[in-house]
Protein backbone atom coordinates (compact mmCIF):
# COMPACT_ATOMS: atom_id res chain seq x y z
CA UNK A 1 0.00 0.00 0.00
CA UNK A 2 1.56 3.27 -1.11
CA UNK A 3 1.05 6.43 0.91
CA UNK A 4 1.81 10.01 0.05
CA UNK A 5 1.04 13.56 1.08
CA UNK A 6 0.49 14.42 4.70
CA UNK A 7 -0.19 11.77 7.33
CA UNK A 8 -0.45 11.59 11.11
CA UNK A 9 3.06 10.87 12.40
CA UNK A 10 4.00 10.28 16.03
CA UNK A 11 7.12 11.91 17.51
CA UNK A 12 10.34 9.92 17.68
CA UNK A 13 12.06 11.72 20.54
CA UNK A 14 10.20 13.04 23.56
CA UNK A 15 12.06 15.74 25.50
CA UNK A 16 11.43 17.32 28.87
CA UNK A 17 10.43 20.97 29.05
CA UNK A 18 14.02 21.94 29.85
CA UNK A 19 15.15 20.68 26.43
CA UNK A 20 14.03 21.91 23.01
CA UNK A 21 12.22 19.50 20.64
CA UNK A 22 14.40 17.30 18.44
CA UNK A 23 13.46 17.30 14.76
CA UNK A 24 14.92 17.11 11.30
CA UNK A 25 18.74 16.97 11.15
CA UNK A 26 19.29 16.84 14.91
CA UNK A 27 16.88 13.84 15.00
CA UNK A 28 18.87 12.29 12.14
CA UNK A 29 22.19 12.87 13.91
CA UNK A 30 21.01 11.56 17.29
CA UNK A 31 19.49 8.44 15.68
CA UNK A 32 22.72 7.80 13.78
CA UNK A 33 24.68 8.13 17.02
CA UNK A 34 22.38 5.74 18.92
CA UNK A 35 22.55 3.14 16.13
CA UNK A 36 26.34 3.27 15.65
CA UNK A 37 27.65 3.85 19.17
CA UNK A 38 28.18 0.12 19.66
CA UNK A 39 29.42 -0.51 16.11
CA UNK A 40 32.49 -2.78 16.11
CA UNK A 41 35.49 -2.55 13.79
CA UNK A 42 34.58 -5.77 12.01
CA UNK A 43 31.03 -4.55 11.36
CA UNK A 44 29.85 -2.67 8.31
CA UNK A 45 26.71 -0.53 7.94
CA UNK A 46 24.72 -1.75 4.95
CA UNK A 47 21.75 0.57 5.20
CA UNK A 48 20.43 3.42 7.30
CA UNK A 49 16.82 4.43 6.85
CA UNK A 50 13.98 6.37 8.38
CA UNK A 51 10.88 4.17 8.31
CA UNK A 52 7.23 4.48 9.29
CA UNK A 53 5.42 1.72 11.15
CA UNK A 54 1.75 1.83 10.11
CA UNK A 55 -1.07 1.64 12.64
CA UNK A 56 -4.73 1.92 11.73
CA UNK A 57 -7.09 3.62 14.16
CA UNK A 58 -10.56 2.05 13.68
CA UNK A 59 -13.80 2.56 15.55
CA UNK A 60 -14.30 -0.09 18.22
CA UNK A 61 -17.33 -0.34 20.47
CA UNK A 62 -19.23 2.85 21.21
CA UNK A 63 -16.97 5.85 21.97
CA UNK A 64 -13.75 3.87 21.51
CA UNK A 65 -11.16 3.20 18.82
CA UNK A 66 -8.91 0.20 18.41
CA UNK A 67 -5.40 0.40 17.00
CA UNK A 68 -4.44 -2.25 14.46
CA UNK A 69 -0.77 -3.03 13.92
CA UNK A 70 0.04 -2.90 10.21
CA UNK A 71 2.91 -5.39 10.64
CA UNK A 72 0.81 -7.84 12.67
CA UNK A 73 3.36 -8.20 15.46
CA UNK A 74 0.57 -7.48 17.87
CA UNK A 75 -2.48 -9.71 18.14
CA UNK A 76 -5.00 -10.77 20.74
CA UNK A 77 -4.53 -14.47 21.40
CA UNK A 78 -6.14 -16.58 24.06
CA UNK A 79 -9.52 -18.05 24.79
CA UNK A 80 -13.03 -16.93 25.59
CA UNK A 81 -15.67 -18.60 27.74
CA UNK A 82 -18.42 -20.42 25.91
CA UNK A 83 -22.11 -20.15 26.82
CA UNK A 84 -23.64 -22.96 28.91
CA UNK A 85 -24.56 -26.21 27.20
CA UNK A 86 -28.29 -25.51 27.34
CA UNK A 87 -29.51 -28.71 25.60
CA UNK A 88 -27.54 -30.93 27.99
CA UNK A 89 -28.76 -29.02 31.06
CA UNK A 90 -32.35 -29.22 29.76
CA UNK A 91 -31.96 -32.98 29.27
CA UNK A 92 -30.75 -33.39 32.86
CA UNK A 93 -33.65 -31.31 34.19
CA UNK A 94 -36.14 -33.54 32.34
CA UNK A 95 -34.56 -36.45 34.28
CA UNK A 96 -35.24 -39.15 31.72
CA UNK A 97 -32.75 -41.38 33.59
CA UNK A 98 -34.86 -41.12 36.81
CA UNK A 99 -31.99 -39.93 38.96
CA UNK A 100 -32.54 -38.66 42.48
CA UNK A 101 -32.75 -34.90 42.93
CA UNK A 102 -29.25 -34.81 44.43
CA UNK A 103 -27.88 -36.89 41.55
CA UNK A 104 -29.60 -34.57 39.07
CA UNK A 105 -28.16 -31.39 40.48
CA UNK A 106 -24.70 -32.93 40.94
CA UNK A 107 -24.75 -33.92 37.27
CA UNK A 108 -25.76 -30.36 36.39
CA UNK A 109 -22.85 -29.04 38.48
CA UNK A 110 -20.49 -31.36 36.58
CA UNK A 111 -21.84 -30.00 33.29
CA UNK A 112 -21.59 -26.38 34.47
CA UNK A 113 -17.99 -26.97 35.58
CA UNK A 114 -17.14 -28.98 32.44
CA UNK A 115 -15.96 -32.01 34.41
CA UNK A 116 -18.49 -34.43 32.93
CA UNK A 117 -17.33 -37.21 30.62
CA UNK A 118 -18.33 -35.30 27.46
CA UNK A 119 -16.62 -32.05 28.44
CA UNK A 120 -13.75 -30.46 26.50
CA UNK A 121 -11.48 -27.74 27.82
CA UNK A 122 -11.04 -25.80 24.59
CA UNK A 123 -12.30 -26.28 21.07
CA UNK A 124 -13.74 -24.64 18.00
CA UNK A 125 -17.43 -24.77 18.96
CA UNK A 126 -19.70 -23.95 21.91
CA UNK A 127 -19.55 -27.53 23.21
CA UNK A 128 -16.24 -26.91 24.99
CA UNK A 129 -15.64 -24.72 28.03
CA UNK A 130 -13.57 -22.24 26.02
CA UNK A 131 -13.16 -21.24 22.39
CA UNK A 132 -9.89 -20.18 20.90
CA UNK A 133 -9.67 -16.43 20.49
CA UNK A 134 -7.43 -14.64 18.03
CA UNK A 135 -7.81 -11.13 16.67
CA UNK A 136 -4.92 -10.35 14.37
CA UNK A 137 -3.07 -7.03 14.55
CA UNK A 138 -4.89 -5.80 17.69
CA UNK A 139 -2.48 -3.81 19.86
CA UNK A 140 -2.42 -4.59 23.56
CA UNK A 141 -3.40 -2.22 26.41
CA UNK A 142 0.21 -1.66 27.47
CA UNK A 143 1.20 -0.40 24.03
CA UNK A 144 -2.00 1.64 23.82
CA UNK A 145 -0.92 3.49 26.95
CA UNK A 146 2.37 4.22 25.21
CA UNK A 147 0.43 5.69 22.30
CA UNK A 148 -1.59 7.77 24.77
CA UNK A 149 1.69 9.42 25.80
CA UNK A 150 2.65 10.10 22.18
CA UNK A 151 -0.70 11.05 20.61
CA UNK A 152 -0.82 14.59 22.09
CA UNK A 153 2.36 15.34 20.10
CA UNK A 154 1.26 13.74 16.84
CA UNK A 155 1.79 15.86 13.72
CA UNK A 156 -0.02 15.90 10.42
CA UNK A 157 2.88 16.27 8.04
CA UNK A 158 4.48 15.05 4.83
CA UNK A 159 5.79 11.51 4.57
CA UNK A 160 8.18 12.41 1.75
CA UNK A 161 11.27 11.92 3.94
CA UNK A 162 10.08 8.56 5.28
CA UNK A 163 9.76 5.06 3.90
CA UNK A 164 6.56 3.37 5.14
CA UNK A 165 6.79 -0.32 5.92
CA UNK A 166 4.44 -2.51 3.91
CA UNK A 167 1.09 -3.08 5.63
CA UNK A 168 -0.15 -6.66 6.06
CA UNK A 169 -3.82 -5.85 5.52
CA UNK A 170 -6.04 -3.63 3.42
CA UNK A 171 -8.49 -1.12 4.82
CA UNK A 172 -11.34 -3.50 4.01
CA UNK A 173 -9.63 -6.30 5.91
CA UNK A 174 -9.06 -3.93 8.82
CA UNK A 175 -12.77 -3.15 8.91
CA UNK A 176 -13.45 -6.89 9.03
CA UNK A 177 -11.04 -7.20 11.98
CA UNK A 178 -12.88 -4.35 13.72
CA UNK A 179 -16.19 -6.13 13.07
CA UNK A 180 -14.72 -9.30 14.56
CA UNK A 181 -13.57 -7.30 17.58
CA UNK A 182 -16.98 -5.71 18.18
CA UNK A 183 -18.86 -8.95 17.51
CA UNK A 184 -16.58 -10.80 19.93
CA UNK A 185 -17.37 -8.30 22.69
CA UNK A 186 -21.11 -8.60 21.95
CA UNK A 187 -20.73 -12.39 21.95
CA UNK A 188 -18.98 -12.29 25.34
CA UNK A 189 -21.73 -10.10 26.81
CA UNK A 190 -24.37 -12.36 25.25
CA UNK A 191 -22.67 -15.39 26.80
CA UNK A 192 -22.80 -13.65 30.19
CA UNK A 193 -26.56 -13.19 29.76
CA UNK A 194 -27.01 -16.81 28.65
CA UNK A 195 -25.17 -17.96 31.76
CA UNK A 196 -27.32 -15.68 33.91
CA UNK A 197 -30.56 -17.19 32.54
CA UNK A 198 -29.47 -20.61 33.82
CA UNK A 199 -30.11 -19.48 37.40
CA UNK A 200 -33.79 -18.93 36.61
CA UNK A 201 -34.03 -22.08 34.47
CA UNK A 202 -32.49 -24.38 37.07
CA UNK A 203 -34.03 -22.41 39.94
CA UNK A 204 -37.58 -23.11 38.68
CA UNK A 205 -36.98 -26.85 38.91
CA UNK A 206 -35.21 -26.61 42.25
CA UNK A 207 -38.09 -24.50 43.63
CA UNK A 208 -40.51 -27.25 42.56
CA UNK A 209 -38.38 -29.81 44.36
CA UNK A 210 -38.23 -27.71 47.53
CA UNK A 211 -41.98 -27.03 47.43
CA UNK A 212 -42.60 -30.77 47.06
CA UNK A 213 -40.34 -31.45 50.05
CA UNK A 214 -42.22 -28.83 52.10
CA UNK A 215 -45.49 -30.53 51.17
CA UNK A 216 -44.00 -33.85 52.29
CA UNK A 217 -42.95 -32.24 55.58
CA UNK A 218 -46.48 -30.95 56.15
CA UNK A 219 -47.99 -34.34 55.24
CA UNK A 220 -45.66 -36.15 57.63
CA UNK A 221 -46.34 -33.65 60.40
CA UNK A 222 -50.10 -33.85 59.84
CA UNK A 223 -50.16 -37.65 59.60
CA UNK A 224 -48.06 -38.23 62.68
CA UNK A 225 -49.86 -35.50 64.63
CA UNK A 226 -53.11 -37.36 63.92
CA UNK A 227 -51.60 -40.68 64.99
CA UNK A 228 -50.07 -39.14 68.10
CA UNK A 229 -53.35 -37.42 68.96
CA UNK A 230 -55.34 -40.65 68.56
CA UNK A 231 -52.80 -42.62 70.57
CA UNK A 232 -52.70 -39.94 73.26
CA UNK A 233 -56.48 -40.10 73.55
CA UNK A 234 -56.56 -43.89 74.07
CA UNK A 235 -55.54 -43.40 77.69
CA UNK A 236 -54.11 -40.72 79.91
CA UNK A 237 -53.62 -39.95 83.61
CA UNK A 238 -57.11 -38.54 84.09
CA UNK A 239 -58.63 -41.52 82.30
CA UNK A 240 -56.58 -43.85 84.47
CA UNK A 241 -57.88 -42.14 87.61
CA UNK A 242 -61.42 -42.30 86.29
CA UNK A 243 -61.16 -45.95 85.21
CA UNK A 244 -59.45 -46.86 88.46
CA UNK A 245 -62.19 -45.16 90.47
CA UNK A 246 -64.91 -46.94 88.47
CA UNK A 247 -63.17 -50.29 88.80
CA UNK A 248 -62.60 -49.69 92.49
CA UNK A 249 -66.31 -48.97 92.93
CA UNK A 250 -67.19 -52.05 90.90
CA UNK A 251 -64.86 -54.24 92.97
CA UNK A 252 -66.18 -52.72 96.19
CA UNK A 253 -69.68 -53.55 95.02
CA UNK A 254 -68.56 -57.04 94.09
CA UNK A 255 -66.96 -57.39 97.50
CA UNK A 256 -70.18 -56.27 99.21
CA UNK A 257 -72.22 -58.66 97.10
CA UNK A 258 -69.85 -61.51 97.74
CA UNK A 259 -69.93 -60.90 101.48
CA UNK A 260 -73.72 -60.71 101.35
CA UNK A 261 -73.65 -64.11 99.71
CA UNK A 262 -71.41 -65.35 102.52
CA UNK A 263 -73.80 -63.91 105.12
CA UNK A 264 -76.68 -65.47 103.27
CA UNK A 265 -74.89 -68.82 103.27
CA UNK A 266 -74.16 -68.46 106.98
CA UNK A 267 -77.82 -67.66 107.53
CA UNK A 268 -78.68 -70.84 105.64
CA UNK A 269 -76.58 -72.71 108.20
CA UNK A 270 -78.71 -71.32 110.98
CA UNK A 271 -81.83 -72.10 109.01
CA UNK A 272 -80.61 -75.68 108.69
CA UNK A 273 -80.05 -75.80 112.43
CA UNK A 274 -83.46 -74.27 112.90
CA UNK A 275 -85.11 -76.94 110.72
CA UNK A 276 -83.43 -79.64 112.76
CA UNK A 277 -84.61 -78.00 115.97
CA UNK A 278 -88.09 -77.51 114.57
CA UNK A 279 -88.36 -81.27 113.94
CA UNK A 280 -87.29 -82.01 117.49
CA UNK A 281 -89.55 -79.30 118.87
CA UNK A 282 -92.39 -80.55 116.72
CA UNK A 283 -92.03 -84.07 118.14
CA UNK A 284 -91.41 -82.67 121.57
CA UNK A 285 -94.57 -80.60 121.41
CA UNK A 286 -96.82 -83.64 121.99
CA UNK A 287 -95.21 -84.03 125.39
CA UNK A 288 -95.86 -80.44 126.27
CA UNK A 289 -99.65 -80.68 126.23
CA UNK A 290 -100.10 -81.09 130.00
CA UNK A 291 -103.86 -81.34 130.01
CA UNK A 292 -103.81 -84.16 127.51
CA UNK A 293 -101.07 -85.99 129.38
CA UNK A 294 -102.97 -85.62 132.63
CA UNK A 295 -105.85 -87.49 131.18
CA UNK A 296 -103.73 -90.53 130.51
CA UNK A 297 -102.56 -93.31 132.82
CA UNK A 298 -99.03 -92.64 134.02
CA UNK A 299 -97.90 -96.17 133.40
CA UNK A 300 -99.07 -95.86 129.88
CA UNK A 301 -96.96 -92.83 129.15
CA UNK A 302 -93.70 -93.64 130.89
CA UNK A 303 -92.49 -95.70 128.01
CA UNK A 304 -93.27 -92.92 125.51
CA UNK A 305 -91.55 -90.53 127.93
CA UNK A 306 -88.47 -92.68 128.06
CA UNK A 307 -88.49 -93.30 124.35
CA UNK A 308 -88.88 -89.59 123.75
CA UNK A 309 -85.98 -88.82 126.06
CA UNK A 310 -83.93 -91.35 124.11
CA UNK A 311 -85.07 -89.60 120.95
CA UNK A 312 -84.09 -86.24 122.40
CA UNK A 313 -80.73 -87.57 123.47
CA UNK A 314 -80.15 -89.14 120.09
CA UNK A 315 -81.45 -86.14 118.14
CA UNK A 316 -79.63 -83.81 120.52
CA UNK A 317 -76.41 -85.60 119.75
CA UNK A 318 -77.27 -85.46 116.07
CA UNK A 319 -78.05 -81.75 116.42
CA UNK A 320 -74.77 -81.12 118.21
CA UNK A 321 -73.01 -83.05 115.49
CA UNK A 322 -74.93 -81.03 112.89
CA UNK A 323 -74.04 -77.76 114.62
CA UNK A 324 -70.43 -78.83 114.72
CA UNK A 325 -70.58 -79.45 110.96
CA UNK A 326 -72.37 -76.14 110.46
CA UNK A 327 -69.71 -74.43 112.55
CA UNK A 328 -67.05 -75.87 110.29
CA UNK A 329 -68.97 -74.59 107.28
CA UNK A 330 -69.27 -71.24 108.98
CA UNK A 331 -65.53 -71.13 109.49
CA UNK A 332 -65.10 -71.91 105.79
CA UNK A 333 -67.51 -69.12 104.90
CA UNK A 334 -65.72 -66.83 107.30
CA UNK A 335 -62.44 -67.62 105.52
CA UNK A 336 -64.22 -66.96 102.24
CA UNK A 337 -65.20 -63.51 103.51
CA UNK A 338 -61.57 -62.78 104.30
CA UNK A 339 -60.53 -64.17 100.90
CA UNK A 340 -62.97 -61.80 99.21
CA UNK A 341 -60.96 -58.85 100.53
CA UNK A 342 -57.76 -60.43 99.23
CA UNK A 343 -59.34 -61.13 95.84
CA UNK A 344 -60.77 -57.63 95.69
CA UNK A 345 -57.36 -56.14 96.41
CA UNK A 346 -55.75 -58.41 93.81
CA UNK A 347 -58.39 -57.51 91.23
CA UNK A 348 -57.81 -53.82 91.88
CA UNK A 349 -54.03 -54.26 91.79
CA UNK A 350 -54.25 -56.25 88.55
CA UNK A 351 -56.51 -53.63 87.02
CA UNK A 352 -54.15 -50.86 88.12
CA UNK A 353 -51.22 -52.79 86.60
CA UNK A 354 -53.12 -53.25 83.34
CA UNK A 355 -53.82 -49.51 83.25
CA UNK A 356 -50.14 -48.77 83.91
CA UNK A 357 -49.18 -51.21 81.15
CA UNK A 358 -51.58 -49.54 78.74
CA UNK A 359 -50.11 -46.16 79.66
CA UNK A 360 -46.62 -47.53 79.14
CA UNK A 361 -47.66 -49.00 75.79
CA UNK A 362 -49.19 -45.67 74.86
CA UNK A 363 -46.03 -43.80 75.85
CA UNK A 364 -43.94 -46.35 73.96
CA UNK A 365 -46.10 -45.92 70.86
CA UNK A 366 -45.95 -42.14 71.22
CA UNK A 367 -42.15 -42.29 71.48
CA UNK A 368 -42.00 -44.59 68.45
CA UNK A 369 -44.23 -42.23 66.46
CA UNK A 370 -42.19 -39.21 67.53
CA UNK A 371 -38.95 -41.00 66.68
CA UNK A 372 -40.22 -42.09 63.27
CA UNK A 373 -41.62 -38.61 62.63
CA UNK A 374 -38.33 -36.94 63.58
CA UNK A 375 -36.38 -39.44 61.48
CA UNK A 376 -38.50 -38.83 58.38
CA UNK A 377 -38.50 -35.05 58.91
CA UNK A 378 -34.74 -35.11 59.50
CA UNK A 379 -34.15 -37.09 56.29
CA UNK A 380 -36.24 -34.63 54.28
CA UNK A 381 -34.59 -31.60 55.90
CA UNK A 382 -31.14 -33.08 55.21
CA UNK A 383 -32.19 -33.60 51.58
CA UNK A 384 -33.66 -30.10 51.53
CA UNK A 385 -30.43 -28.62 52.92
CA UNK A 386 -28.34 -30.67 50.50
CA UNK A 387 -30.39 -29.45 47.52
CA UNK A 388 -30.23 -25.84 48.75
CA UNK A 389 -26.45 -26.10 49.24
CA UNK A 390 -25.99 -27.68 45.81
CA UNK A 391 -28.20 -25.01 44.23
CA UNK A 392 -26.13 -22.33 45.98
CA UNK A 393 -23.09 -23.99 44.43
CA UNK A 394 -24.86 -23.90 41.05
CA UNK A 395 -25.60 -20.18 41.44
CA UNK A 396 -22.01 -19.45 42.48
CA UNK A 397 -20.67 -21.34 39.45
CA UNK A 398 -23.07 -19.49 37.14
CA UNK A 399 -22.32 -16.11 38.72
CA UNK A 400 -18.61 -16.81 38.36
CA UNK A 401 -19.09 -17.78 34.71
CA UNK A 402 -21.27 -14.71 34.16
CA UNK A 403 -18.62 -12.52 35.79
CA UNK A 404 -15.87 -14.19 33.76
CA UNK A 405 -17.71 -13.48 30.48
CA UNK A 406 -18.30 -9.85 31.48
CA UNK A 407 -14.68 -9.53 32.58
CA UNK A 408 -13.51 -11.00 29.27
CA UNK A 409 -15.61 -8.39 27.46
CA UNK A 410 -14.22 -5.68 29.75
CA UNK A 411 -10.67 -6.92 29.19
CA UNK A 412 -11.17 -6.91 25.43
CA UNK A 413 -12.63 -3.38 25.60
CA UNK A 414 -9.43 -2.40 27.44
CA UNK A 415 -7.64 -3.20 24.17
CA UNK A 416 -9.07 0.06 22.84
CA UNK A 417 -8.71 3.78 23.47
CA UNK A 418 -11.57 5.86 24.83
CA UNK A 419 -12.44 8.65 22.41
CA UNK A 420 -11.50 12.16 23.52
CA UNK A 421 -11.94 15.56 21.95
CA UNK A 422 -9.03 14.96 19.58
CA UNK A 423 -9.70 15.43 15.88
CA UNK A 424 -8.03 12.07 15.38
CA UNK A 425 -10.91 10.25 17.11
CA UNK A 426 -13.58 12.19 15.25
CA UNK A 427 -13.01 9.90 12.28
CA UNK A 428 -14.16 6.28 12.16
CA UNK A 429 -10.89 5.21 10.52
CA UNK A 430 -7.49 6.90 10.23
CA UNK A 431 -3.90 5.79 9.65
CA UNK A 432 -1.20 6.88 12.08
CA UNK A 433 2.49 6.18 11.70
CA UNK A 434 5.25 5.55 14.20
CA UNK A 435 8.70 6.70 13.03
CA UNK A 436 11.80 4.62 13.63
CA UNK A 437 15.36 4.63 12.33
CA UNK A 438 16.66 1.26 11.17
CA UNK A 439 20.19 0.18 10.38
CA UNK A 440 21.30 -3.13 8.88
CA UNK A 441 24.83 -4.08 9.91
CA UNK A 442 26.99 -6.88 8.53
CA UNK A 443 29.67 -8.72 10.48
CA UNK A 444 32.40 -8.99 7.84
CA UNK A 445 34.11 -11.91 9.57
CA UNK A 446 31.14 -14.28 9.81
CA UNK A 447 29.08 -12.62 7.05
CA UNK A 448 25.97 -12.30 9.19
CA UNK A 449 23.57 -9.40 9.17
CA UNK A 450 21.67 -7.88 12.04
CA UNK A 451 19.14 -5.11 12.34
CA UNK A 452 19.20 -2.39 14.99
CA UNK A 453 16.55 0.27 15.40
CA UNK A 454 15.67 3.39 17.35
CA UNK A 455 12.06 3.51 18.52
CA UNK A 456 10.21 6.44 20.10
CA UNK A 457 11.80 7.28 23.44
CA UNK A 458 12.77 9.84 26.06
CA UNK A 459 15.75 12.14 25.89
CA UNK A 460 16.95 12.08 29.49
CA UNK A 461 18.96 14.51 31.58
CA UNK A 462 21.59 11.83 32.16
CA UNK A 463 24.59 12.56 29.86
CA UNK A 464 25.70 8.94 30.20
CA UNK A 465 22.34 7.58 29.09
CA UNK A 466 20.64 10.18 26.93
CA UNK A 467 18.01 7.89 25.45
CA UNK A 468 15.63 5.26 26.70
CA UNK A 469 12.52 3.70 25.19
CA UNK A 470 9.40 5.62 26.09
CA UNK A 471 7.88 2.64 27.91
CA UNK A 472 8.34 -0.99 28.79
CA UNK A 473 5.80 -1.80 26.07
CA UNK A 474 8.01 -0.09 23.47
CA UNK A 475 11.02 -2.01 24.74
CA UNK A 476 8.99 -5.24 24.51
CA UNK A 477 8.08 -4.38 20.93
CA UNK A 478 11.73 -3.78 20.10
CA UNK A 479 12.70 -7.16 21.58
CA UNK A 480 9.81 -8.89 19.79
CA UNK A 481 10.95 -7.45 16.45
CA UNK A 482 14.52 -8.60 17.09
CA UNK A 483 13.27 -12.15 17.79
CA UNK A 484 10.70 -12.37 15.02
CA UNK A 485 12.93 -10.93 12.33
CA UNK A 486 15.27 -13.90 12.69
CA UNK A 487 12.56 -16.44 11.85
CA UNK A 488 9.83 -14.50 10.03
CA UNK A 489 11.13 -14.04 6.50
CA UNK A 490 8.18 -11.89 5.43
CA UNK A 491 8.81 -9.46 8.28
CA UNK A 492 12.56 -9.38 7.62
CA UNK A 493 11.98 -8.81 3.91
CA UNK A 494 9.62 -5.94 4.74
CA UNK A 495 12.30 -4.18 6.79
CA UNK A 496 15.10 -5.00 4.35
CA UNK A 497 13.17 -3.92 1.27
CA UNK A 498 11.96 -0.71 2.89
CA UNK A 499 15.45 0.11 4.17
CA UNK A 500 17.09 -0.55 0.80
CA UNK A 501 14.39 1.38 -1.01
CA UNK A 502 15.11 4.54 1.01
CA UNK A 503 18.70 3.98 2.15
CA UNK A 504 19.98 7.27 3.53
CA UNK A 505 23.54 6.08 2.87
CA UNK A 506 22.81 6.74 -0.79
CA UNK A 507 22.13 10.39 -0.02
CA UNK A 508 25.34 12.32 -0.88
CA UNK A 509 24.35 15.05 1.56
CA UNK A 510 23.89 12.66 4.49
CA UNK A 511 27.18 13.60 6.15
CA UNK A 512 26.41 17.29 5.83
CA UNK A 513 22.93 16.84 7.31
CA UNK A 514 24.31 14.85 10.23
CA UNK A 515 26.97 17.48 10.86
CA UNK A 516 24.28 20.16 10.95
CA UNK A 517 22.37 17.99 13.38
CA UNK A 518 25.49 17.60 15.53
CA UNK A 519 25.82 21.37 15.76
CA UNK A 520 22.19 21.71 16.86
CA UNK A 521 22.58 18.96 19.45
CA UNK A 522 25.77 20.52 20.80
CA UNK A 523 24.04 23.86 21.22
CA UNK A 524 21.34 22.23 23.35
CA UNK A 525 23.98 20.21 25.26
CA UNK A 526 22.16 17.00 24.39
CA UNK A 527 25.35 15.82 22.71
CA UNK A 528 28.54 15.95 24.78
CA UNK A 529 31.97 16.47 23.27
CA UNK A 530 32.80 12.79 23.72
CA UNK A 531 29.54 11.76 22.07
CA UNK A 532 30.27 14.17 19.21
CA UNK A 533 33.72 12.67 18.68
CA UNK A 534 32.30 9.14 18.66
CA UNK A 535 29.58 10.17 16.22
CA UNK A 536 32.03 11.88 13.83
CA UNK A 537 34.31 8.84 14.01
CA UNK A 538 31.47 6.49 13.00
CA UNK A 539 30.30 8.93 10.33
CA UNK A 540 33.81 8.90 8.92
CA UNK A 541 33.71 5.11 8.63
CA UNK A 542 30.61 5.04 6.46
CA UNK A 543 31.78 7.99 4.37
CA UNK A 544 34.89 6.13 3.23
Amino acid sequence: MSIHGNQYILPLFYTHSSLPPINDYDELALSFYLLTKNLKQNEKVLSFSRLLWPFLCVQGVISTHIILDGLNLFSKKGKLSNPPRQPLIGHLLRNIENRTKEEQIKKIIDVLQYIDKDAEAIGESEESEFQKLKINSLTNPEFLQTLVKLLPFIEFKSVAEYMPLETNFTTEQALEIADTYRNTIDYMKGNALRWDTQIELIGKEVDKWLIDLNVQLKDISSRFSSQISKTSQTIDSSQIKEKFALESDRIDQWKVNEKKNVIENISVLFKTAERNLEEIIKKNKAFTHTDILKGRVFSDITTPFENHFKYLIEEGNNFVHSVTSLTEKYMTLKERALQIDVEAKKKLDDFSSSLDLKLQDRDKNLSAFEEEKEKMISEIKILQKSIEDLYTQVKNIIKTKNGTCLQEAKDLISWSLVDNESELFSRPIVWIYMPLYVMFIENEEILEEKMVAVYPGFITDDPNNRYQEISGAMLNLKEAVNERIEEDMALRSNFEFSSENRNLLNDPSLAKKIQQGISALRRTTILSEQMENELRSKLGLISQ
